[in-house]
């Protein structure tokens, strides 16, 4: 038996209740820089094959992050489908944490609510955050402004905004805000394999999850006003799809990376309808070329325990979390809380 600890403290971006619901409703989505300890101990059998019950061993390529509706039979309830490529970085030398997604909704067109747009956030200041709120982005454009290929990621939407894919691992996204006030030109270079989770009940609902970027490398530019920031910092992108009441559910995500040290975490999981403190949840870890899935539908053990809670609107939402995760080869421990909450209309 081989065992090993590795103790990482890094300061990273995390997204709290992360939400399909990209427009017409206003929903709660925080995006926290947060001080995280991450126990990872390994304990690899090397005398003894055990069953491995989620292999991690599929193939993401390009098409694995394309438009994925024209691909699939349309869903019993279309007016809950939703697809959205979302995008987050912090750069600690300029202090500057963004996110943004680029979405559409209800392709189908049953309900008369099709819609696309882009939504996201910026903090002009994290670690030196004095109260300021971000400045949110929020533009709702037409159906007939977006477009998008199913042999890779790139999206368009309206004339300013769109994902370019340059190769099978860098990816270009560039935007502007309808008011001016905002604009970004950003290439994001994929460190770590990608990996997926999907969630279904079958003919009726689904939730496709791939993070096609668990880890990345970005250069470029975000402009506020007047002011232009220079981005050169390590950053995260994910393709959320499906048919899916995410309003019943208590969303909970976060990722952590360390491009430095080839390792890479993203942990996902929800509340279950009513029960008091019950959670299905999963983490993907990518370690010098190892791929480990663990969770609650690989049969493991997942225990989420919110530590604090903030109250938006009357509901409460956990912003301080332990998570424990293992199976007979790998246990995972991971603490973490927010150090910035923000209340964010869209996706």
């Amino acid at each position: 038996m081989l065992s090993f600890e590795t103790i990482f403290k890094e300061k990273v971006i995390f997204d709290h209740y992360k939400s399909q619901h990209i427009f017409r409703t206003t929903l709660l989505k925080m995006i926290f820089r947060i001080e995280i300890v991450l126990i990872l101990s390994i304990c690899m059998i090397l005398t003894e094959c055990k069953l491995v019950r989620c292999p991690d061993n599929e193939t993401l390529d390009m098409e694995s992050d394309g438009y994925q509706y024209i691909r699939k039979k349309q869903p019993l309830i279309p007016v809950l489908y939703r697809e959205w490529w979302f995008f987050a970085l912090y750069d600690p030398l300029e202090d500057v944490g963004f996110c943004m997604g680029y979405s559409v909704t209800d392709p189908a067109k049953k309900f008369s609510l099709e819609t696309s747009g882009i939504a996201g956030m910026l903090w002009t200041s994290v670690e030196n955050n004095t109260g300021q709120d971000p400045i949110d982005i929020l533009d709702v454009y037409d159906y007939e402004q977006f477009s998008a290929y199913k042999e890779n990621a790139t999206v368009n939407i309206g004339k300013d905004n769109s994902i370019k894919v340059l190769d099978p691992t860098t990816y270009q996204i560039v935007g502007k805000t309808k008011n001016g006030q905002i604009r970004w030109s950003l290439t994001f270079k994929q460190m770590s394999y990608a990996c997926r989770q999907k969630e279904e009940i079958p003919e009726l609902l689904e939730l496709d999850w791939i993070a096609y970027m668990p880890s990345a490398n970005v250069l470029g530019f975000i402009q506020y006003n007047n002011k232009t920031f220079s981005i050169n910092t390590t950053a995260y992108h994910d393709h959320n799809y499906g048919a899916w009441p995410a309003s019943l559910f208590n969303w909970i995500w976060a990722q952590f990376h360390r491009v430095d040290e080839d390792f890479s975490l993203v942990l996902g999981s929800y509340h279950i309808p009513e029960t008091e403190d019950s959670y299905i949840g999963y983490t993907f870890i990518r370690w010098r070329e190892q791929r480990i899935e663990t969770g609650t539908l690989c049969e493991d053990h997942f225990h989420l325990q919110p530590l604090e809670w903030l109250i938006v609107d009357g509901k409460k939402y956990s912003i301080h979390n332990k998570v424990e995760a293992f199976n007979e080869q790998y246990r995972i421990l991971i603490e973490y809380k927010a150090r910035v909450t923000n209340n964010n209309p869209g996706g």
